[in-house]
């Protein structure tokens, strides 16, 4: 008889729910995830929670199945819960949540409702409050961690109850009044969905999202030409890179088709570049390959220009210097290029985007009991090729696997489902492997 592995999957977001479906496949495999959240609330996370209907997919339906040899899974869930979605559409975010869901528990797992603190050389994760669950291997899949935001938020004004530090907390926009003025710190996609919930609620004073370069997400367009030909570079340095981009963009019918086309091989460029040169692009570079490669669904951008042509909606490029609480909210000063401006506002929504693993209680613990280590920018977990944690000394860890936003900064394109699915599937392949190893050596041992 085969023997049974457990593989406990720390997370039930969308990262964990890609991990446990695929190898929930392996009937060789006893799969458990660990979160806090109920078993109806697995598969949704942060993200696809929501019960907005102007929150849309930022990728087209035919992107998104959770399936790695079933590509239109999620476009004919759809027509089977009567959803008018097709291929190109841009389906409503709470939509793919319950796809996620529904496919998470068509597969054999257990739920430990519990949040995990530590995990043991051996390989047991350690639930706050003591107890533990033994694991063959353990699988981070932490998604985003919570907003950081500027130092400029002091314990004075993330005590206020007008500041909103992570906007995804549920009932968390309740509590914003549609009478003041508000800050949404960030010009990203997460401050766009603040904006587009908060307008909806008949506001009666505008919405001011301010960020270092004001930089707003591009939008799709609502047919997409497909590049013609590929892109090769070999460069080791961030400014090479950039230039065969520009050229490469300039051949192709749109730059959306360039970046598109570049995205499947952006996790060999990143490995390839230097360390120096990674930081470089961190620096300089990422922004504006994030408001590129991270699009808004072509609704969601009408619904945008809107606000901003009625005002209703302002940006600007500036850092936020100080903040201080005042007798109506908040005094908040910006500085721009060469100008230094005070703002009042009456309440401040914390939009900067999900902060990394390493600020989570577990990775931290990973850190101190030297399972981890930083990757080479000192923005993630390091891992290898295969997605094993890195320890202190250099050396992977055989039991202790990320995915997803936890492999961030050892690797770039590690965060939407494509790339996420894939390494589910990676995964599964590799337990698949190693099972059949451990099979052979204990019948080698009973011969």
């Amino acid at each position: 008889m085969g023997r049974t592995e457990a593989t406990v999957v720390v997370g039930g977001g969308c990262s964990g729910a890609l991990a446990a479906i695929h190898l929930g496949e392996d009937p060789a495999q006893r799969v458990i995830v660990v979160d806090p959240a109920s078993r109806e609330a697995l598969g949704r996370g942060a993200a696809y929670r929501t019960d907005d209907p102007a929150h849309l997919l930022n990728s087209r339906a035919a992107a998104m199945s959770a399936l790695a040899d079933a590509p239109d899974d999620f476009v004919h869930w759809c027509r089977e819960q009567g959803l008018p979605v097709g291929p190109a559409d841009f389906a409503p975010r709470r939509s793919f949540g319950d796809y996620l869901h529904d496919r998470l528990n068509r597969v054999a797992f257990t739920h430990v409702r519990g949040v995990a603190v530590r995990i043991t050389p051996g390989g047991a994760v350690v639930l706050r409050g003591g107890s533990a669950i033994a694991a063959d291997r353990v699988v981070l899949a932490l998604g985003h961690g919570a907003p950081a935001g500027p130092l400029a938020i002091t314990s004075a004004v993330r005590t206020h109850p007008y500041y909103v530090g992570n906007p995804w907390s549920p009932g968390a926009l309740d509590r914003v009044p549609g009478d003041v003025p508000v800050l949404l710190i960030g010009t990203g996609l997460t401050a766009l969905d603040v904006a587009l919930t908060l307008s909806g609620r008949g506001r009666r004073a505008p919405l001011l999202a301010v960020s270092r370069r004001g930089l707003l997400p591009q939008p799709h367009l609502t047919r997409q030409p497909a590049a013609t030909g590929g892109f090769t570079y070999d460069g080791t340095d961030a400014s090479g890179l950039l230039r065969a981009v520009r050229v490469y963009a300039a051949t192709q019918p749109d730059w959306r088709a360039a970046v598109d086309a570049i995205r499947p091989q952006i996790d060999r460029l990143w490995w390839q570049l230097s360390v120096d040169a990674r930081q470089r692009f961190l620096r300089h570079l990422a922004a504006y390959w994030e408001v590129h490669r991270h699009r808004m669904a072509p609704e969601v951008a009408g619904r945008v220009g809107a606000l901003l042509s009625s005002g209703a909606l302002q940006t600007r490029a500036a850092a936020i210097q100080t903040i201080r609480r005042g007798e109506r909210g908040f005094v908040v000063t910006l500085r721009g290029r060469g100008t230094l401006e005070s703002r009042q506002v009456g309440a401040i929504v914390n939009c900067t985007g999900p902060g990394g693993a390493t600020t989570s209680t577990l990775g931290r613990a990973l850190l101190d009991d030297g399972l981890a280590r930083r990757d080479a920018t000192g923005i993630g977990l390091d891992v290898d090729g295969l997605g094993r944690l890195i320890d202190r000394s250099g050396e992977p860890v055989e039991h202790l696997f990320a995915v997803g936003p936890t492999r961030r900064g050892a690797w770039w394109e590690t965060t939407a489902v494509p790339e996420i699915r894939a390494q589910a599937a990676a995964l599964r392949r590799h337990a698949l492997e190693r099972h059949h190893v451990l099979d052979q050596r204990d019948q080698h041992v009973l011969d």
